[in-house]
């Protein structure tokens, strides 16, 4: 069974940590994040586990 839960889409999770919305792009281009470790893409969008994001960008700035 998959679990979604602890899951973020890159723009939900832009958005949430204050983010510019290429930032996670740029992150997993230069290896700051690690595709099918740390994000995966499903079709033509991109999830990322809401860990990864507390390990990189600390707690969110969204309340």
């Amino acid at each position: 069974m998959c679990s979604f839960e602890g899951l973020l889409s890159f723009s939900d999770a832009s958005r949430k940590w204050g983010l510019n919305g290429s930032t996670l792009r740029k992150a997993l281009e230069y290896g700051k994040i690690v595709e099918n470790v740390d994000c995966k893409k499903f079709g033509r969008d991109w999830v990322i586990k809401e860990s990864v994001m507390y390990r990189e960008y600390g707690n969110p700035k969204e309340k």
